[in-house]
């Protein structure tokens, strides 16, 4: 079994390799021969900014969140068996997700317009979803050959082997409803909120203040650092600045948030395989 397991594994890194740098190569020339006017994507995108005040607010509703979790933590574990303690914990992250998507709906209310026009979300654009399987090939065997290259560093500075994250600590072996919710919630869920953070608010405040470039650093390395995983830091850290680059070409939410997600689901059936 174990066997087959790593045949699948190598096919699929395969895969995702060759069938990669094609599509990478392909979007290339098309990129050359079709070029699109660079200012003018940047310009729609600081037109989406949000106000300094607005931005602070999220952010400290954000930290503030995270914090209340973070003391709940020990003063609920006084009430619940240790079997009980992932569901309660992804309970509370679905709570804070869900306060900080309506804080972000009513925010985007207010600026005028619609909350879908303002994020590129409108039905009319969902086709761009059909854009996110070509610019997640495009993108992911720099991301493996990345994570690959920065793991060995890390397993040589550290002589030990590198730890997965939680999640995928979780969701490896047999599963049980709960680590179903967490595979539906990492899939399904965290992309929306990531990318409604990350990339619908503070990238477009970055871009307006800072330019593309520096935008595209500080909020990847912010991605990277809230998911509190060193070993994952410059997979994450590539990953965001794909995705803010895709948002920027395509105008709409839709195709980083499919990127996103196929990202994950390819993760963690990875993560399955080889475990």
């Amino acid at each position: 079994m174990e066997e087959i397991s790593s045949i699948v594994h190598t096919a699929l890194t395969a895969f995702l390799l060759i069938g990669g740098f094609m599509t990478a190569a392909l979007l290339y020339l098309n990129h050359r021969r079709n070029p699109p006017s660079g200012a003018q994507l940047t310009e729609v995108l600081s037109e989406r900014s949000w106000s300094t005040l607005q931005v602070f607010i999220l952010l400290g509703s954000l930290f503030l969140l995270y914090y209340l979790a973070g003391l709940s933590g020990p003063l609920i574990g006084q009430f619940i068996y240790e079997e009980q303690v992932p569901f309660v914990k992804l309970m509370i992250t679905l709570v804070i997700y869900t306060i900080l998507m309506v804080l972000i709906g009513i925010m985007n209310k207010r600026n005028g317009g619609s909350w879908a026009s303002s994020l590129g979300m409108e039905f009319s654009n969902l086709r761009k979803l059909l854009l996110a399987p070509v610019a997640y090939l495009a993108v992911i065997p720099f991301i493996i050959l990345a994570s690959k290259g920065y793991h060995l560093l890390l397993e040589k500075l550290s002589s030990s082997e590198v730890e997965l994250q939680e999640v995928a600590q979780i969701v490896s072996g047999n599963l049980s409803w709960v680590e179903i919710l967490y595979i539906l919630t990492a899939i399904f869920v965290a992309p929306v909120y990531e990318e409604l953070m990350f990339r619908g608010v503070l990238f477009p405040y970055c871009v307006k203040r800072a330019g593309l470039v520096p935008a595209t650093l500080a909020v990847s390395v912010l991605f990277a650092l809230m998911h509190f995983h060193l070993p994952s830091f410059v997979p994450l850290l590539m990953l965001s600045a794909a995705l803010c680059l895709t948002y920027r070409r395509t105008g709409s939410l839709w195709t980083s948030i499919g990127v996103h997600m196929i990202f994950n689901a390819v993760s963690i059936l990875a993560l399955n395989i080889s475990g």
